[in-house]
């Protein structure tokens, strides 16, 4: 945690003990998971620096100085931050050794950044849902409502300010959680369009595009929302998906464990697999 480790400065400080790669992470937010799965695949050394972010450890002074926005995650590389996780799996892509994850074709390159701003701005609907059903329901495990209310008012954006303001009211419709999960499936249906006609991956080789979505279907699944995929729907995604689940970083980058908590089984969720692995056989 980040309240038990020395400031950021006095560990680049230490002369002997500098770390080159640092991520500061949490072990369910989908972008940290985005993150952990591109350095995974690059197949390069880094260090921990876990954000608990049901002890509000991302609103600590000592974190809010290398993220202003008090979100997660943080890629640290030589002392220096990089915020904001699509642009630090291409920072990660450009600047670390390892296999490499966007495609050597300009045009193909293109087809993968359009597919990643897609999802970039489509996407983090899922976190109206993922409020409602997971992470008001921990954190009211944790905390009165008049701290969260507190603790809510002190977040550095907005957006999720008012979020969490929101939600604690009690004022998030199923209506307007219905809208989240068709803005949601209308970018699975790209989705579907791209692998239908580039395949097995989204712009034909594995690259940041295939990852920046891994992770949200994922949560779509630890939200028991799997009805978005299988052999009859959207079966293109269903077998990506399948293939995903198989790829060692994919494995790693989700299993890394609640390290103060029970996981999603402490809110009667399961990160399970997509669908039940019979169904997706044809």
């Amino acid at each position: 945690m980040i309240g038990q480790e020395p400031a950021l400065s006095e560990q680049l400080a230490r002369k002997g003990h500098i770390v080159m790669i640092e991520l500061y992470h949490f072990w369910s937010s989908v972008c940290s998971v985005k993150v952990r799965m591109c350095l995974e695949e690059k197949g390069v050394e880094w260090q921990s620096r876990y954000v608990d972010l049901f002890r509000f450890d991302q609103l600590r002074p000592e974190y809010l100085a290398i993220n202003p926005d008090g979100v997660v995650p943080t890629l640290v590389h030589d002392g220096q931050p990089v915020h904001e996780s699509s642009i630090i799996n291409e920072y990660i892509d450009d600047a670390l050794p390892g296999p490499k994850l966007s495609p050597h074709s300009p045009l193909q390159r293109a087809r993968m950044r359009e597919f990643v701003k897609i999802c970039d701005e489509g996407l983090p609907a899922i976190a109206l849902p993922t409020m409602v059903k997971y992470l008001l329901p921990k954190l009211r495990k944790r905390w009165g409502d008049e701290e969260l209310r507190k603790r809510s008012e002190q977040r550095p954006t907005e957006h999720y300010r008012g979020m969490f303001r929101r939600g604690l009211a009690g004022q998030v419709s199923e209506a307007e959680l219905q809208k989240c999960f068709e803005r949601i499936e209308s970018i699975l249906d790209r989705m579907e369009s791209c692998l239908a006609n580039e395949g097995p991956w989204i712009v034909g080789e594995f690259t940041l595009a295939d990852i920046a979505v891994a992770p949200y279907l994922f949560r779509l699944s630890a939200l028991g929302e799997e009805r978005f995929w299988s052999p009859t729907k959207r079966s293109h995604v269903a077998d990506w998906y399948r293939r995903i689940l198989e790829r060692e970083s994919f494995k790693k980058a989700v299993s890394w464990p609640d390290e103060n908590g029970a996981g999603y089984e402490e809110v009667g969720l399961h990160a399970s697999l997509p669908t039940d692995r019979r169904s997706l056989n044809p």
